[in-house]
C-alpha cells in the first residue's frame, strides 16, 4: 500500500500536556533562593510534541492519549493543537472533571532541566481503536503510562503497522517486543539499570523481540543497533545547548520521518542528530521546528 492509501502517516499515542518553562541561574536550595530570569509556556507531552514536529514537516498526524481538562492548561493545549495544520485532534478528549497534566520545568544555563509533573497519573486515557489504527501507516507511542500503551502497540502490530516507541527499556515488558524501533535516552536507561553495558542491553531487548534500537547520549555519539544486532555510532553535530527540553521528542520525530522516507537506520539517526542539534541551540523562549531543508543539508541527505 502507498502513503495515499492512508488518511494519516502517523498516529501519535501517549502523553498530551503543557510545559511551563522557568529559567533560573541555578537551582534553588533550602538556604538559597533563585530568581526567575524568564518564563515561557509551550505544548508538552511526548505524543503532542512529536505530532507537532512531524506535522511541521508535512506529515499527516492524528493524536490520541490522555484526556485534558477545560481548565487554563486544557484550553492552552487545545488552542495550540488546533492552530497546527496537519494534526487531527478529533480524538482528543476534553472534560470538565479532568485536571490537565502539565510540567513545571526549571532550566539552568548549562541547558539542563529539573521537572515537576502534575496530574499525569490521574488523567483518563483514551484507547486506540483498531479502526483508527487501520487508517495510519505507523504508530508512535511513549512508555509513560500503563497497559494502554501496550494495547495500542498490540493493535498496530495486529494490523501489520510498524511501531516506534520511546524509552521501552524493560525486556520483560510487552512494549519492548512490540516495537519495530525503540529510541532510548541513555540517561533514562542508566537511571533504571545502573552500570549497564549499553550495547549488551540493546541486544537483550532484541532477544526479547525488539527491532532496531537507537540510544542517544546528549551530545555524545549515538548508538544505532539494526534489527540484526549490528551496531553503528553516529557523531552528533556540535552545538551549544541552550535548552534540552524536548530534544528527545525531536530526535524520535526525526527518526520516524526518516523511517517513513525509507532511509536506512544510520541515515535516519544522522537526520535525527541534525534535527535535535538545531532544536536545542535556539535562544531561550524560541520553540521553532527546524526547517526540513536545513536539517537535511546538515545531515548530508
Amino acid at each position: 500500500m502507498s502513503a495515499s492509501d492512508f488518511d494519516y502517516d502517523v498516529i501519535c499515542y501517549g502523553t498530551i500536556s503543557a510545559d511551563d518553562l522557568i529559567y533560573v541561574p541555578y537551582l534553588p536550595t533550602p538556604r538559597r533562593d533563585s530568581q526567575v530570569q524568564q518564563n515561557f509556556q509551550r505544548l508538552g507531552g511526548e505524543a503532542a510534541t512529536v505530532a507537532r514536529f512531524l506535522s511541521s514537516w508535512g506529515l499527516r498526524v492524528a493524536i490520541v492519549g490522555n484526556a485534558i481538562g477545560e481548565d487554563k492548561w486544557g484550553r492552552y493545549i487545545r488552542g495550540q493543537l488546533d492552530s497546527l495544520p496537519g494534526i487531527d485532534t478529533r480524538y482528543l478528549v476534553q472534560r470538565a472533571d479532568v485536571r490537565t497534566p502539565f510540567c513545571r520545568i526549571l532550566g539552568t544555563p548549562d541547558g539542563e532541566r529539573s521537572i515537576l509533573g502534575y496530574w499525569f497519573d490521574d488523567a483518563p486515557k483514551t484507547a486506540l481503536t483498531e479502526d483508527l489504527m487501520r487508517r495510519a501507516r505507523l504508530l508512535s507511542v511513549d512508555v509513560y503510562g500503563k497497559g494502554e500503551r501496550d494495547e495500542a502497540a498490540q493493535t498496530a502490530r495486529r494490523l501489520g503497522r510498524p511501531v516506534v516507541s520511546a524509552d521501552a527499556i524493560w525486556p520483560d515488558y510487552p512494549l519492548a517486543h512490540l516495537s519495530d524501533l525503540i529510541v532510548i535516552s541513555r540517561d533514562f536507561l542508566v537511571g533504571y539499570f545502573p552500570g549497564v553495558y549499553i550495547y549488551d542491553h540493546a541486544l537483550e531487548l532484541q532477544r526479547a523481540g525488539a527491532g532496531a534500537i537507537i540510544i542517544t547520549h546528549g551530545q555524545k555519539p549515538v548508538l544505532a543497533v539494526d534489527r540484526y544486532g549490528r551496531p553503528s555510532y553516529i557523531e552528533p553535530f556540535p552545538v551549544t545547548a541552550v535548552d534540552t527540553t524536548g530534544a528527545g521528542d525531536m530526535f524520535k520525530a526525526a527518526a520516524i520521518y526518516g523511517h517513513l522516507q525509507g532511509w536506512d537506520l544510520v541515515s535516519a539517526a544522522r537526520f535525527a542528530c541534525a534535527a535535535s542539534s538545531l532544536y536545542i541551540a535556539q535562544p531561550r523562549g524560541q520553540d521553532q521546528v527546524p526547517n526540513l531543508a536545513k536539517v537535511k543539508e546538515l545531515a548530508g541527505l
